[in-house]
């Protein structure tokens, strides 16, 4: 099953009061992650309007495991746990540069029409997550 890797380093305006990663934004983390992934499969978000079929994100779940910290360097790792006709699940874990996690997540996402209907996943969408 391949791995798919993105990274970050954490910024200032990330964090809460209490100096750590506000919890909002692992969502945002997930989200670069997903164009990381994108770009690594040839893909690029243009090319869902030419298709005309767009990724919509119906589910999102975070479970939060250890802080992460200002220029912290993480690493978000993914695998497919599911790939259906119109959608994708994605498993991630979110870790810090020493392997501690810091979070480990699920995001369904489906594919939509231009009014919003469920519609298949385009072909080479799923050629590259079968991997």
């Amino acid at each position: 099953m391949k791995i798919w890797k993105s990274s970050l380093k954490v910024r200032s305006y990330e964090l809460d009061s209490f100096g750590h990663v506000n919890n909002g934004s692992f969502a945002n983390y997930l989200e670069k992650a997903r164009g990381d992934y994108l770009q690594q499969a040839g893909m690029h978000f243009d090319d869902f309007c030419r298709w005309k079929k767009y990724p919509v994100i119906a589910r999102v779940c975070i479970d939060y495991e250890a802080p992460a910290f200002f220029g912290e360097e993480l690493e978000i790792l993914a695998t497919v746990n599911h790939l259906g006709r119109s959608s994708i699940t994605l498993d991630y874990e979110i870790k810090k540069a020493n392997g501690c996690c810091c979070a480990k997540a699920q995001t369904v996402m489906v594919f939509v029409d231009e009014s919003g209907k469920s519609v298949s996943m385009p072909d080479k969408m799923r050629e590259a997550f079968l991997e």
